[in-house]
């Protein structure tokens, strides 16, 4: 019998969790803009009340404008570190939403650099490293581990976990910002809600929605424009699940080398991984 991590999956802050892009396929996507810089929201306020209200469908150009100035920012950052805690709702057979909460670690050097350490309620804990050649999945309780062929690049790797192993990275969606390519039709509404602390920062809150999602996010006010949390309703879901995502930064953190290098534990065991398409990849392939 061949052991193997089915369907391994790590979800997901999503610092922008479907924000964004491909690595969210699951999502319709949001846009991600071309890199300029722009002043914060007109409507903003130190006083920290919650605009009026949109008219329905409406547009804030200076909320795109918002999400671009961050994404600019993040296109700047070579190396950092980003703490995590999520809560997601999962529908239960009889329609009653249950919550998981997971907490995450990511040590991120551009381009080709990335360990998560990922542990929820359950008591699971499962650590991936990337180096820019392999990508490997470790469980310290079980000391079973996966490896896997990997591309060149975070964007790429990203993209073949989810598609080829059914494993969504928590944060993917930072890393597709490199691309600044960003559809604005995929924006049905976006407007400012006001000035809102987070962790006792201030931050602007945003919300904005699109085909079967409603999502929030909450971006540091300032020379820094971190996303510092996001919420996510699934609105095609009758249930309505959502999954909330608080973010905590270190930006310019440097790593040991070796950081980023699986090497297997003493006692630890290769075994093989399952792919999304339901067939088995065995050790050593």
């Amino acid at each position: 019998m061949i052991r193997t991590f089915e369907s391994l999956k790590l979800s997901v802050l999503g610092a922008a969790a479907c924000i964004v892009l491909a690595s969210c396929a699951q999502q319709p996507t949001a846009p991600v803009a071309s890199g300029t810089t722009a002043p914060p929201p007109a409507q903003a306020s130190s006083g920290g009340g919650a605009a009026a209200a949109p008219a329905a469908d409406a547009v804030d150009p200076e909320v795109l404008k918002a999400l671009d100035k961050m994404a600019a920012y993040l296109r700047t950052l070579q190396s950092f570190q980003l703490d995590t805690y999520s809560l997601t709702d999962d529908t239960l057979d009889n329609g009653q939403l249950a919550q998981l909460g997971r907490t995450a670690r990511l040590k991120v050097r551009r381009p080709d650099g990335l360990q998560v350490d990922m542990h929820n309620d359950r008591g699971d804990r499962n650590i991936l490293y990337y180096n820019g050649k392999t990508a490997s999945i470790y469980s310290p309780r079980t000391k079973y581990y996966a490896t896997v062929q990997a591309p060149p690049t975070l964007k790429e790797v990203v993209t073949v976990l989810n598609d080829t192993y059914d494993i969504d990275v928590p944060a993917a969606d930072l890393f597709w910002w490199d691309s600044g390519k960003m559809d604005p039709s995929a924006i049905k509404s976006a407007s400012y809600l006001g000035v809102s602390a987070v962790d006792g920062d201030l931050t602007d809150q945003f919300a904005l929605r699109q085909d079967d999602v409603d999502w929030q996010i909450w971006i540091q006010r300032g020379s820094t424009p971190l996303p510092r949390k996001l919420s996510i309703v699934t609105t095609s879901d009758p249930a309505r699940p959502q999954h909330t995502v608080v973010m905590r930064w270190k930006t310019g953190a440097s790593f040991p080398a070796g950081d980023f290098d699986f090497k297997a534990p003493s006692g630890s065991h290769r075994i093989a991984i399952k792919k999304s398409d339901g067939t088995v990849e065995n050790p050593g392939k």
